[in-house]
């Protein structure tokens, strides 16, 4: 795999990362869970009844498409196609029916193309991770975990303009607001590959 191999420092700005259930993340991006029928339970040591946590609410999401337009992620143009997705999402809520954890787990493997040159690179992406809801609800979110990829747009602050490929930890805050989502890198530890800089080369013949 063309993983580029660099070492990250821990990036934190005050915002307390939940525990993470395994080693890698499953998600590209970040699927929302559906406010279903709501059971009761402990599962892999996470609070069932008693606690104010109500659930697993068993779904499988689905996985958007990638389009990147010049300049908003990459220097040029991108896209990010899913021919394996497989993935199962448990979610635990309130007492308001709010989501408040979720473990997302399965295969996903993309296909990410630069579109001015073609170049396309193929990457594994299947695991486990934990989605935390720190402010229960809002519309705030962190996903993290090892094997999973996150786009840094231009706007997101403080590291932007990168297609991250965790190969060690990550954590990443989702924040939506007016119709747009602001992302925060809390964390990135270990390998990781910029998907703009290996894109960024001639494909082979």
């Amino acid at each position: 795999m063309d993983t580029v191999d660099r070492r990250a420092r821990v990036l934190t700005r005050g915002t307390r990362v939940v525990t993470v259930a395994a080693c890698a993340a499953a998600l590209l991006l970040v699927a929302s869970a559906g406010a279903g029928a709501r059971g009761t339970g402990d599962v892999g040591g996470v609070p069932g009844e008693g606690s104010g946590w109500h659930g697993p609410v068993v779904t499988h999401p689905a996985q958007p498409n990638v389009d990147s337009p010049r300049g908003a992620v990459c220097p040029f143009p991108v896209k990010g196609r899913f021919p394996v997705v497989d993935m199962t999402q448990k979610t635990w809520f309130n007492d308001a029916g709010d989501p408040v954890y979720a473990i997302v787990s399965g295969p996903l493997v993309m296909d990410a193309t630069n579109l001015d040159t073609g170049k396309t690179v193929r990457r594994d992406i299947s695991g486990t991770g934990t989605l935390s809801y720190p402010e229960p609800g809002s519309d705030t979110h962190i996903l993290s975990g090892g094997d999973w990829g996150t786009l840094l747009h231009t706007g997101d602050r403080p590291v932007h303009n990168k297609w991250l490929i965790s190969r060690g930890f990550m954590a990443v805050k989702y924040t939506e607001s007016g119709g747009t989502t602001q992302r925060e890198l809390l964390a990135l530890e270990g390998r990781y590959e910029d998907l703009c800089r290996t894109l960024a080369g001639r494909p082979k013949d």
